[in-house]
């Protein structure tokens, strides 16, 4: 499993290393231990829709590497929303649920997003899911999140492309910058690639801390293929200031 590689490669590169390789490390190690960093202490329950919040389009990508889904969302309101739920069902050809994430133990990034600009869109992913059998569709249930008490920062994606590595497969690096006075901890950056309507391709990196007036590198390796297609990123905040 890519999981596995990773791990064994930040315990064994030596001590020679570019500052996206550093970057990197931190980012791999930093989603292995997402499902046990914060996590919940319940599962996640959405009792009822946000009115806010409108779910666009869904996706599911498999491949030998694991599943994806992605989620397009776009805030209608005219407020900034901080922690919005989000519940997937990932489902087989028969529609028979294989994977949902409101069980106990997941981290915030796998259940939420942690900013949705006003009017704005973003596609959020999960690239950790763990189903039996062949993934075909993914449902999603939005629920409402809290309005943003302060004007939150705008974090700055530079230079993303996509690579393709001989050992991980398709990929995207860039550089995250920072423009604010506060610490941005466990930030994610969502990347999916897109064929026309199509999504052939998501991924995601969890980035531990991002300094203030800062920026950091980042990779990505995809679930399923970038080749052609186009790259769209997105990176909530998760501080203000």
């Amino acid at each position: 499993m890519r999981a596995a590689a990773l791990a064994l490669l930040a315990l064994t590169l030596a001590g020679c290393e570019s500052t996206q390789e550093k970057s990197a490390k931190l980012e791999k190690a930093a989603k292995l231990q997402e499902r046990s960093a914060a996590p919940a202490a319940s599962g996640l329950t959405i009792k009822r829709a946000s009115r806010l919040v409108k779910v666009l389009a869904t996706a599911v990508v498999h491949s030998s590497e694991g599943t994806a889904a992605a989620v397009t969302l776009r805030n209608t309101s005219s407020h900034t929303l901080r922690d919005v739920p989000i519940e997937i069902h990932v489902r087989d050809a028969r529609g028979a649920s294989i994977y949902a994430n409101d069980i106990p133990g997941l981290g915030a990034p796998l259940r939420s997003v942690a900013l949705l600009a006003a009017h704005g869109e973003l596609t959020w992913v999960d690239d950790q899911i763990q189903a039996p059998g062949t993934p075909a569709s993914v449902v999603a249930l939005v629920g409402e999140g809290t309005v943003a008490t302060a004007s939150p920062p705008r974090l700055a994606l530079t230079g993303a492309h996509t690579v393709e590595d001989p050992a991980n497969g398709p990929g995207a690096v860039g550089t995250l910058a920072n423009p604010s006075a506060a610490v941005q901890r466990e930030v994610v950056v969502y990347a999916v690639a897109r064929k026309g309507t199509h999504i052939i391709g998501a991924g995601r990196a969890v980035l531990p801390e991002v300094p203030a007036h800062g920026s950091v590198p980042f990779q990505l390796y995809f679930i399923g293929q970038a080749r052609g297609a186009k790259l769209e990123l997105n990176a909530p905040a998760t501080a203000v200031g």
